[in-house]
């Protein structure tokens, strides 16, 4: 920011001076790109050409669609056209994540450029707060170990000496998303399932003695059968129904 402020005060030298010190510590993408810009910018307004071309040069290598303004005359366009032609027809360099069918998430860059120092990927279960990292000090591939099934979210980035970020796919804030590739086993499909508890009677609530289901006694006490017993009900007598057919 401060160099960007330097710069437009049309102080170019202090500006490219702290345009190179940003580049030499940790940064984002947008920062990165607003670096190099600044620093080819502030190069070529001061008339080194040669050294605007070779910054315009790493900033169309990180974005290709990078555009400068016509109405900067052709102190700027000149170099930056250059810049453009040499590396035009270059691979573009591309991050991808991808979610393997055995459930690890793959991060590779490809065609990587050489100021690319580390690859990271950054792996969690939805719902969790922190992400798991797996580096690689190289391009990649880098693979990070996730539940074949189970869904994740997951982010990647490639990262310069520095620690500034290049290249990304996805962000913290923002990860990408991956759903299982696999089903689970029937045993852990079940386990997942809530088990629901039968409420337990509370021991007033028993009843001690005796009691008759379709002519079965049955003593309990305590929770403990203590016998049981056939028995034949008595049979029901009732007076013989008057004239009108009613029972009395």
């Amino acid at each position: 920011m401060r160099a960007e402020r330097l710069f437009e005060a049309l102080e170019f030298d202090s500006a490219a001076a702290d345009f190179e010190a940003a580049l030499r510590e940790p940064g984002s993408r947008d920062e990165r790109l607003r670096a190099w810009k600044g620093l080819a910018l502030s190069k070529a307004f001061m008339g080194q050409a040669r050294q605007a071309q070779a910054d315009f040069e790493e900033l169309l290598a990180l974005d290709p669609d990078v555009e400068v303004s016509r109405s900067l005359g052709p102190k700027i366009r000149k170099p930056f056209e250059a810049a453009r032609k040499k590396v035009r027809g270059t691979p573009r360099a591309v991050l991808k994540v991808v979610r393997r069918q055995d459930g690890q998430v793959e991060a590779v860059l490809e065609n990587p450029l050489e100021k690319v120092a580390k690859v990271a990927v950054y792996v969690r279960q939805p719902g969790e707060s922190s992400f798991q990292a797996t580096e690689s000090d190289s391009p990649g591939p880098v693979v990070a170990k996730a539940s074949a099934v189970r869904a994740v979210e997951a982010y990647a980035v490639a990262l310069d000496s520095a620690q500034g970020v290049l290249f990304e796919q996805g962000s913290a804030s923002a990860p990408l998303r991956f759903d299982a590739t696999e089903e689970p086993p029937p045993a852990v499909a079940a386990a997942r399932e809530p088990v629901r508890e039968e409420p337990e009677l509370e021991e007033h609530h028993r009843p001690v003695w005796p009691f008759v289901v379709g002519g079965v006694g049955v003593a309990v006490a305590a929770g403990v059968v203590a016998g049981i017993m056939l028995s034949k009900p008595p049979e029901l007598k009732l007076p013989p129904a008057d004239r009108t057919e009613r029972l009395p």
